[in-house]
């Protein structure tokens, strides 16, 4: 369950110290000690030209003020008809939303369901701001560790069951996951709907990586929980363009929700942000058009597998036992019978003699301590960068096998 750092007091949010800006501090480190720096989840590569070229030409068209709150009609009519989960139909007229990211879809998703101090179910570890937006809207936050098993996490849907109160309203859900790259099997889908069902829930989908299931064939699709029997109805699908289309800084996302909870999901949009950038929304636009058009998504899928085995193989030279990610781009590491277990301690050390950096995770955890001796790498990068980052890592493995690692 959530530590008491995460419950309201008096009817108010517990005060909390702000949480280390972990992204920026290691992004300083890698800067400081020239590291090829694995801990920023963003590509280092441009996505499709064919973006560039539509935003600028939106641009010069004078697509620079403010479109509708809800979205360009361009962009909806898009994503009603290319970007929906599969098995899955919404209205682009008032039922898909445009956000300024997939966080403020979140975020938005969020503000609409909960009420004061209901609770949130979400997957641990988890994307490090979910809770402060389960708190910004005013709920409780509650987690479920995911369970590693083998070479992969999997779903214990006992304990999901078991931390169901008479206060939970929501079910959080991310996959493909971060940072695990857990991705939901059919199984666990069924068994997450139907706790939905019985108690009554809603569900929050972050489906942000979407496009990034590392299966091959039939099995690289993404399933959405939204797709199953009666769940559309009590299911905000949230998404974007940042991870799929390699536009991380573009900022446009989107939510897809029944009209019911896309009504008031629509004006808190209009009150944080009122609307995503006009001239990017086309861009986007073009983008999924052209990338569903051409088959790109599945080229995009290869290349990020040969990205992955780089990455993989690297961090399994140096001793560093990798977890094989299903999704996403990210792959969780162990620090290794000599690296320090404390991550932050670890990542310095990587990066002073080493020249690698991965990414801490004790703000991905409800109790910091449960981050021990864990790291998150991101293979979101060129290859050649990859390679180098496993030829530099490979110096870690004689230093651990003669017990000899710096101090």
């Amino acid at each position: 369950m959530a530590s008491s750092d995460l419950l309201p007091v008096s009817g108010a949010l517990a005060p909390r110290a702000p949480a280390p800006d972990v992204y920026t501090h290691t992004d300083a480190l890698a800067e400081r000690h020239g590291a090829v720096n694995l801990g920023r989840g963003a590509p280092d590569f441009d996505g499709p030209a064919v973006l560039r070229r539509a935003a600028t030409a939106a641009m010069r068209a004078g697509v620079n003020q403010y479109v509708a709150s809800a979205g360009h009609p361009e962009l909806l009519e898009t994503l009603g008809a290319l970007a929906v989960p599969e098995g899955t139909r919404y209205d682009p007229r008032t039922e898909i939303t445009v956000t300024a990211g997939a966080t403020e879809a979140l975020a938005t998703a969020l503000e609409t369901l909960l009420r004061p101090g209901d609770e949130v179910l979400v997957l641990e570890p988890f994307y490090d701001s979910y809770p402060a937006l389960v708190r910004r809207a005013g709920g409780v936050p509650v987690a479920v560790p995911l369970v590693r098993r083998g070479s992969g996490y999997v779903l214990d849907a006992d304990a999901v069951s078991a931390a169901v109160t008479g206060r939970t309203r929501v079910l959080l859900l991310n996959t493909p996951h971060n940072p695990t790259g857990w991705v939901a099997s059919a199984g666990e889908l069924e068994s997450l709907a139907a706790l939905v069902l019985r108690h009554g829930l809603y569900v929050v989908c972050d489906e942000v990586y979407e496009q990034l299931v590392h299966g091959t064939g039939q099995d690289d699709r993404h399933r959405s929980i939204a797709s199953l029997p009666g769940l559309r109805e009590r299911t905000v699908v949230c998404s974007g363009a940042a991870k799929s289309l390699s536009v991380c800084g573009w900022r446009v996302g989107w939510a897809f929700a029944p009209k019911e909870l896309s009504g008031p999901l629509r004006d808190a949009h209009r009150m944080l942000s009122y609307c995503a950038p006009a001239p990017l929304q086309l861009g986007v636009a073009a983008g999924l058009a052209w990338a569903h058009r051409t088959g790109w998504f599945g080229l995009q899928r290869q290349e990020y597998r040969a990205r992955r085995a780089a990455l993989l193989a690297g961090l399994e030279a140096a001793g560093l036992c990798p977890v094989t990610p299903s999704g996403g781009f990210m792959i969780m590491a162990s620090t290794g019978p000599d690296l320090p277990a404390d991550p932050l301690r670890a990542n310095e050390l990587l990066a002073r003699d080493f020249g690698v950096t991965g990414l801490p995770l004790p703000g991905f955890h409800v109790r910091p301590e449960s981050a021990s001796g864990l790291l998150r790498f991101a293979f979101c990068k060129e290859l050649g960068v990859l390679q180098e980052a496993a030829r530099r890592l490979s110096a870690l493995a004689p230093a651990t096998e003669k017990g000899t690692l710096p101090a």
